[in-house]
């Protein structure tokens, strides 16, 4: 009689044929058993699944995923249960990894083992942006462990309640096939909403179901309604919920995105006051510190992040705020302190952890143009140059360096060579307006600052710059339609109030004049 499988996967799809395969090719390998539970699916997914190999379950779906994954978990028959999404995707070291723990001794207490997601953001191939989010993803095959919560569902409270511990591991997957698309982002959303609220109604003021719309309204940027949520949240907490760190960062940030500073302030200090030494919240401090003026204070809280020991809890945090993302912010403190020595420091460091860290590349040539380290300078931008992901920051370095030089034509043919060779990114059109709005080619800025201001129509000051361009141009009405929608952006700024009057004095003064149209020696491409 064959022995019962050790390590099972437990998984739950539906219409999930674009990623199944490569989740399920990378994973098969370690584990002994493949259990898929399909909730509905229109697609292949079914028969991707059998076709691995996978043994194929039908569930009809409820709006609930604790249901469907603990279906998943009734059907496998390993010892040890690891969960993974159909778009994720486990390396052949973590995959070794994975099947060496479940195949090892444990301790009688340890119920289940922490794993990590890593959700790439959308930069050069997710090597920046990376949220590292801890799950207990490795539990026993115990009739008692079930999955609670219709969304962002939780093993951890059933292995509490048994009194088992979770042991922590380095083991990670890489949440790889989401849809990051506008519309995807705008599905996922309503959806989650969708079960949120039906949740709430269920179990009313429920701590991690309140945090979990908080969070899902920041990141729609509603974050008048996330912070009602997140406020909460924090108020019915227990103490050792795992969320409640993250509560206050999020509540912290939703304050400073409405410019609600002494909000954010107070939030942090209160998350500080009870996690003193949490990452996020001293990050955001700094932040916050910098933003008001507050040097040495921001110097002092990156330079406590960048110090102290790693803590292991429940978290969902970028990465990089722990390393290179603090040491540019650090940076930049010192390059506002006059300190150019250790920003050039730190921002070498920050470039040195992530190579491809284009801001901290731009930060540190910025710094060295600005002592007129031109050949230093130079030396580094040969050696971005040669490397795909860094080329347009080198290339607008470049034409920073040419104009220093007094080489204007240069610098025009390597700006226009970045926005050529690099049309869906922001910094290089953003190069090529500045470049002909300050050199006096108000046509070419002016189609360069249309195009900028459909791309970015909440930049307040990209429209002010339109405004100026149609007004150097004698185009008047023009100026006080975009000056207009300026202030609808920033109805604060001053200055663009002052420029407003100006050009409707001048078009209530003069006729516009009709210009002969002057073909512009280079224009950005459109973008699709």
């Amino acid at each position: 009689m064959a022995e019962p499988p050790v390590l099972s996967l437990c998984l739950i799809a539906r219409d999930s044929a674009r990623t199944l395969s490569a989740c399920l090719e990378s994973i098969r390998s370690w584990v002994d058993e493949m259990v898929v539970v399909d909730t509905g699916s229109h697609d292949d997914t079914p028969a991707i699944a059998r076709r691995f190999g996978a043994r194929v379950f039908e569930f009809a779906w409820c709006d609930d995923f604790a249901a469907a994954r603990n279906e998943s978990l009734r059907h496998a028959r390993g010892q040890w249960l690891f969960w993974m999404d159909s778009d994720d995707t486990i390396d052949e070291h973590n995959g070794r990894r994975l099947r060496e723990i479940a195949h090892g001794r444990h301790s009688p207490n340890v119920l289940g083992y922490v794993m990590q997601v890593h959700c790439p953001g959308t930069d050069a191939h997710g090597q920046v942006d990376c949220t590292v989010v801890d799950h207990v993803k490795l539990v026993r095959n115990l009739p008692a462990l079930k999955f609670d919560g219709r969304i962002h569902e939780q093993v951890l409270p059933a292995i509490r309640q048994l009194g088992g511990e979770v042991a922590w591991t380095d083991v990670h997957v890489v949440h790889s096939g989401a849809d990051q698309s506008l519309a995807g982002r705008k599905r996922k959303h309503e959806r989650d909403l969708r079960i949120l609220h039906q949740e709430l109604k269920e179990r009313p003021e429920h701590p991690f179901t309140l945090f979990n719309l908080g969070m899902t309204y920041a990141d729609m940027e509603e974050y008048e309604r996330a912070a009602e949520y997140l406020r909460r949240s924090i108020a019915v907490a227990g103490e050792g919920e795992s969320h409640l760190r993250k509560a206050y960062a999020l509540l912290a940030n939703c304050y400073a995105q409405q410019k609600q500073f002494d909000g954010a302030g107070q939030t942090i200090a209160a998350g500080r006051k009870r996690f003193p030494q949490d990452a996020e919240l001293l990050f955001r401090s700094g932040i916050l510190a910098h933003q008001a003026g507050r040097l040495q204070e921001a110097e002092h809280a990156y330079l406590e992040l960048l110090g102290q020991r790693a803590e292991r809890y429940f978290s969902s945090v970028d990465r990089g705020i722990v390393g290179f993302k603090a040491r540019h912010n650090l940076a930049a403190v010192y390059q506002d302190q006059g300190r150019a020595d250790l920003a050039e420091l730190q921002w070498r460091c920050a470039v040195r952890e992530m190579p491809k860290y284009r801001l901290g590349w731009r930060g540190l040539l910025e710094s060295l143009l600005r002592l007129r380290r031109l050949q230093t300078a130079a030396i580094e931008i040969e050696h971005m140059l040669r490397d795909v992901d860094l080329r347009s920051t080198a290339l607008l370095a470049r034409a920073q360096l040419s104009e220093i030089r007094g080489q204007g034509d240069a610098a025009k043919r390597d700006i226009a060579a970045a926005v050529a060779d690099y049309p869906d990114e922001i910094e290089p059109l953003e190069a090529f307006c500045r470049f002909h709005f300050e050199h006096g080619e108000p046509y070419e800025a002016k189609l360069a600052l249309r195009e900028l201001s459909a791309r970015l129509p909440n930049d307040g000051s990209v429209l002010h710059n339109l405004g100026t361009v149609n007004v150097r141009l004698g185009q008047y009405s023009a100026a006080v339609d975009a000056y207009r929608a300026s202030l609808r952006v920033r109805p604060e700024s001053e200055s663009t109030s002052r420029e407003l009057a100006s050009a409707l004095a001048l078009a209530e003064q003069s006729p516009e004049p009709r210009p002969a149209f002057k073909a512009p020696a280079r224009v950005p491409q459109a973008v699709g």
